[in-house]
């Protein structure tokens, strides 16, 4: 089984890099399987219910969010009805939506859930790592795949070598930087601490560069214009598991430039 997890989608020029590659990796790789974070996707922060079911239309089975799960206030009456949509599962109790999804594929249950890190972002949410052992002891899966949006390096890597062997791939999602350090741990979890983001190349992580230097040089707020000129990326990291051992048997990080 090839599985595919796509970085932060940002924007119309994420979704334009998606619409360009994702056909091409499809068929030149076989994949079965397609999980992407979808925070950013709408003009950089959010997602609407539209862009969620285009996402479907481009052959995408599950969509994570992160800490901009709501930053679109129109997609929380959707939430329910957008059965393969996945936001942190270490919101408070009440929090709108659901913080996994298991889906039946080729006779195989496979649960992908999403926890947020609590360094450098909102300490207010559960522990992440008590959340994703409570899913792991509750519903029981072939193949559990995990999105840890967080800020962190260390607190990503320690909650990888926490699940090591437990959960079969972690991948990190929110910095919108590719990490290089894509490996299979030696207890067989394959884990990388950021996918990085599909979008604007030239911007400031995703971001019109002269928004984001204005703010530095002067500490005013600005508005956050997306990146639509220059090159486009996209960024993510396609995974091999047996069928059958559900061992991970290879895998490449995926970084396009255009």
């Amino acid at each position: 089984m090839r599985i595919l997890l796509i970085g932060d989608i940002f924007g119309e020029y994420g979704r334009k890099a998606l619409e360009d590659n994702l056909p091409k990796l499809i068929q030149e790789y076989g994949i079965n399987f397609i999980v992407a974070n979808g925070e950013n996707i709408a003009h950089g922060k959010g997602i609407t219910f539209k862009y969620y079911q285009w996402l479907l239309e481009q052959h995408v089975n599950v969509v994570t969010l992160g800490n901009h799960s709501f930053s679109n206030r129109t997609i929380i009456e959707h939430m329910e009805e957008a059965k393969n949509l996945v936001r942190p599962l270490n919101y408070g109790e009440g929090t709108p939506g659901k913080g996994y999804v298991t889906i039946n594929y080729n006779g195989k249950k496979i649960t992908v859930f999403q926890v947020m890190g609590r360094t450098f972002e909102n300490n207010s949410l559960d522990c992440p790592f008590r959340a994703a052992e409570k899913v792991l002891n509750e519903v029981k899966s072939d193949i559990y795949i995990c999105d840890f949006h967080g800020e962190a390096t260390s607190e990503k890597i320690a909650f990888s070598i926490y699940f090591d062997g437990k959960i079969d791939i972690i991948v990190g999602t929110h910095t919108h930087v590719q990490t290089n350090d894509a490996r299979v741990m030696k207890n067989g979890t394959m884990y990388m601490t950021d996918l990085g983001m599909t979008g604007p190349l030239e911007g400031v992580i995703g971001v019109a560069p002269d928004d984001i230097i204005h703010r530095m040089l002067t500490g005013m707020p600005v508005k956050h214009t997306p990146m639509v000129t220059g090159k486009k990326q996209f960024c993510g990291l396609l995974v091999e598991i047996n069928e059958n051992t559900h061992k991970v048997t290879n895998f490449d990080i995926i970084n396009i430039v255009e």
